[in-house]
């Protein structure tokens, strides 16, 4: 059916553009100027008024769809206006429906923005209304529920350790160490490189050393903390999370004030503390970059018009529910009186094993 559409819409195209290179006039206009050249009696100008009207409509339409498929046919597969027209998506290959819809989420990056259109023309590639559920359930998810709704990769069969792995078709396959022994001698070799590099080359290093010096808070006042899992992949390596501290940023009373709001329940008033964070794209550098911007967003906000809610209190709920629960979870620890204390001899503390086993006797 999709290689149907394509081959009309091919005709139609080709079609099109011979009419645009000689230049002809639409078809009413011909019409108008034969009418003039032909004499007509009144009698069956009266009698046919009604099917001349339609036929000039129907005229009028063929010249709107002709105008229309002109103004398509400029668009094509391997043109990359194409990409920004997703109303004109439908009827082409599945896969090009997809190529289109990739490069167009790449070409316009933070600024793109999901449609009705784009959506039909991704729900046209499917074969069956469970697969246009699933499509139009992955098309709303975020980014990185995007990537493990993925099904064309097997993300279980990949091999994270090892460099060997036994191949039926192998005819010498047992000639070689198995994957323990050569994950316990590549490990000796890298131990070996090593040692050459520290016995070697870091002290010609030692004329390079500098003594170090922390970066100042007013130069730097934003701290990005990430989190490595040596050894696996974990989801929780893509989290990001800012922190700072807001008088470092050297704001106006005022500013500070209304950055503070802004902040909400991110802004602890006991430590002077704004932290938030963020896991919602795959890589690390975009959570990074995501918090940079909302920061920006959030001070150059707080700079217009702070005086209008100087007057504003904090809302210092959510900090202390938080300090409540974590007194709650450490118990104190209560201090008794020194007077209570039961003072011991040494004496009291010697036992003499004779008498106690003749008692027992």
């Amino acid at each position: 059916m999709l290689s149907r559409i394509v081959v009309v819409r091919s005709a139609i195209t080709r079609q099109t553009r011979v009419i645009s290179r000689t230049n002809l006039r639409p078809i009413s206009r011909y019409l108008s100027s034969s009418r003039a050249n032909h004499e007509e009696t009144p009698a069956e100008t009266t009698s046919s008024t009604g099917s001349k009207e339609s036929l000039q409509q129907k005229l009028t339409r063929i010249d709107r769809e002709i105008k229309k498929v002109e103004e398509h046919s400029r668009y094509s597969v391997k043109d990359a206006s194409l990409i920004d027209r997703p109303d004109l998506w439908k009827g082409l290959p599945d896969d090009v429906i997809i190529k289109l819809y990739r490069q167009r989420v790449i070409n316009m990056g933070k600024s793109y923005r999901r449609s009705k259109v784009e959506l039909e023309a991704l729900l046209s590639t499917a074969s069956n209304p469970a697969e246009a559920a699933f499509i139009q359930s992955v098309y709303y998810d975020t980014e990185s529920k995007q990537f493990d709704a993925d099904t064309e990769i097997d993300y279980d069969n990949y091999i994270t350790e090892g460099e060997y792995m036994d191949d039926l078709d192998e005819s010498n396959e047992y000639d070689e160490y198995p994957t323990i022994a050569q994950d316990i001698v590549r490990d000796f070799r890298d131990q070996l490189e090593f040692n050459r590099k520290a016995a070697y080359e870091l002290p010609a290093l030692a004329k390079y050393r500098q003594e170090y010096k922390p970066v100042s808070k007013e130069v730097k006042p934003v701290t990005y903390k990430y989190t490595t899992f040596l050894g696996e992949q974990n989801p929780g390596e893509r989290k990001v999370v800012l922190q700072l501290n807001v008088s470092d940023l050297k704001l106006s009373d005022e500013v500070s004030h209304k950055l503070k709001l802004l902040a909400g329940s991110r802004y602890d008033y006991t430590t002077d503390i704004f932290k938030m964070s963020s896991d919602k794209f795959l890589e690390p550098a975009q959570n990074a970059s995501y918090l940079s911007d909302i920061l920006n967003d959030l001070i150059t906000e707080s700079k217009r018009d702070p005086q209008e809610y100087a007057d504003v209190p904090l809302d210092t709920r959510a900090v202390d529910a938080r300090l409540g629960k974590r007194q709650h979870r450490n118990k104190k620890v209560y201090k008794f009186p020194e007077e209570w204390e039961r003072k011991i001899e040494k004496g009291d503390r010697k036992m003499n094993l004779q008498e106690v086993v003749e008692l027992t006797n």
